[in-house]
């Protein structure tokens, strides 16, 4: 058993697809810049040693990962620490276990309880009601795309378009994106996950169809939420990764098998 354990639970928002890791990216890496910091400094003095990378979460490895679970860990000199989130159909579960390593262990972690039984549920709360920051770009960056940049972007001779069926409309609905074919497959990531209208449109019906290269294919296409996304952006075009991981947030990986 651990020397502490602490889970903390919400209510899960009516119709909420993100996975458990998008959820624990939206609670520390979505927070404000000053928690941000607040929380890299605590750690710290707790001998929490949360190196930032891409693949990991606020500078914790990932080290299980599913739909409705994920595991985060981090190197740490007097104490080991993991935190855990899980997802039903009602809840958002955080968890914190904590073993006590070294002597001061003991001392430091009582001093940070109290922040941390504040900070996590609160952060819990402002995710679920969608006034996180990924919320708040999202709403941003489709108000830019939807009236000035897709219109223009769309209009390039050579840009990758992808073309869904409208879930309440039925209509064709064409949005320019990045990726990178591979072989009989065309791979992307969606910088809002599920928030984005195309992979809604998707998930009612995953038959699209792509323009490639001034070619239209047909195909269907998979949201492949068990898939690293942060890591997968590494294998697409440069600028495209570099604009979806500043912008994005509820980073989703797309494969779409080419008929």
């Amino acid at each position: 058993m651990p020397d502490y354990t602490s889970t903390l639970e919400i209510a899960r928002p009516a119709g909420d697809r993100r996975t458990a890791q998008q959820w624990a990216r939206a609670v520390w890496e979505d927070a404000p810049r000053p928690v941000r910091t607040f929380l890299r400094v605590g750690w710290r003095c707790l001998g929490l040693r949360a190196d930032p990378a891409p693949e990991r979460v606020l500078g914790w490895t990932v080290a299980e990962s599913g739909p409705d679970h994920v595991v985060l860990t981090v190197p740490a000199r007097i104490m080991t620490s993991r935190n855990v989130v899980r997802l039903d159909e009602t809840h958002v579960r955080w968890t914190t276990d904590v073993d006590f390593d070294r002597s001061p262990a003991r001392l430091l972690w009582s001093l940070a309880v109290p922040f941390h039984r504040r900070l996590i549920p609160a952060r819990l709360r402002r995710v679920a009601a969608g006034t996180d920051r990924g919320a708040r770009q999202h709403r941003i960056v489709t108000r830019f795309q939807r009236h000035l940049g897709n219109p223009l972007v769309s209009r390039l001779p050579g840009q990758t378009l992808l073309e869904t069926t409208g879930r309440r409309s039925g209509l064709p609905r064409r949005t320019p994106l990045g990726g990178r074919r591979t072989g009989g497959q065309f791979w992307l990531v969606s910088e809002f996950g599920l928030r984005s209208h195309y992979v809604r449109n998707i998930e009612a019906d995953p038959h699209v169809r792509l323009r490639l290269h001034g070619r239209w294919h047909r195909g269907v296409a998979h949201l492949l939420p068990e898939d690293d996304a942060r890591a997968r952006l590494k294998s697409l075009p440069r600028l495209n990764s570099a604009a979806v991981r500043t912008l994005g947030a509820d980073l989703l990986t797309i494969r779409v098998d080419l008929e």
